[in-house]
């Protein structure tokens, strides 16, 4: 039992192992202190626009931090390894990390600004599950999925579908406004990843005229 734990530890990306961890510990302290009515690591974590309006900044990325239940930590964590694990093969686990981080600042943005009074928190790393399907379908868009013999999807077929599958059940649980909010952690990440390849275009091209400009000069 051990060493199948070692190897599945072993086969996590740096990145991926890095969140598994830091939402494990802190869902284990928050049940831990809960239980023993010594503290509410939820009420201090979790996302309102009341709370982020009177100043409490760190809001923004903390519900990401925090599962909501152990199913949502559970869930999460399934997809993260999943989909997290994918991007981090072909990113670094500073691409990874600073890519959730906009995901679910943007998320955040749009929740305290559509909520600006209203007490419902948010809270767990829904948004930023999301963020990571749009670039699964952006970066590994041609990439095949078998799903049965002689059917299969490309990864940016399978992430439309699963996005959509997402949104409907959100839209149906939770309200437009929630399902606009994850909708919207998805965005910010798109938004990024493009300006990204772009500057990343830009930077090739000036190279490639610095190096004819070399060539002609000698």
């Amino acid at each position: 039992m051990q060493a199948l734990w070692h190897r599945i530890m072993g086969s996590l990306t740096p990145g991926v192992r890095w969140l598994l961890a830091v939402w494990t510990a802190l869902y284990l302290l928050a049940a831990a202190l809960a239980t023993l009515h010594l503290a509410d690591v939820r009420g201090w974590l979790e996302l309102t626009g009341p709370a982020f309006w009177h100043g409490q900044v760190w809001r923004l990325l903390t519900y990401a931090l925090l599962p909501a239940s152990f199913f949502d930590l559970l869930g999460n964590a399934i997809a993260l390894v999943l989909l997290g694990s994918s991007l981090e093969a072909i990113w670094t686990r500073r691409d990874l990390l600073v890519y959730c981080l906009i995901v679910a600042l943007g998320a955040a943005m749009v929740k305290v600004a559509l909520h600006t009074s209203n007490p419902v928190p948010l809270l767990g790393a829904g948004p930023l599950m999301f963020g990571l399907m749009v670039a699964c379908g952006r970066v590994l868009a041609q990439q095949s999925i078998m799903l049965a013999p002689g059917f299969s999807l490309t990864i940016r077929q399978a992430a439309i579908l699963w996005a959509a599958f997402t949104l409907v059940s959100m839209f149906s649980r939770a309200g437009l406004a929630n399902a606009i909010i994850t909708l919207s952690g998805g965005a910010f990440g798109w938004a990024y990843l493009w300006l990204r390849e772009k500057i990343s275009q830009s930077r090739v091209g000036q190279s490639a005229v610095s190096q004819r400009i070399s060539r002609l000069e000698l």
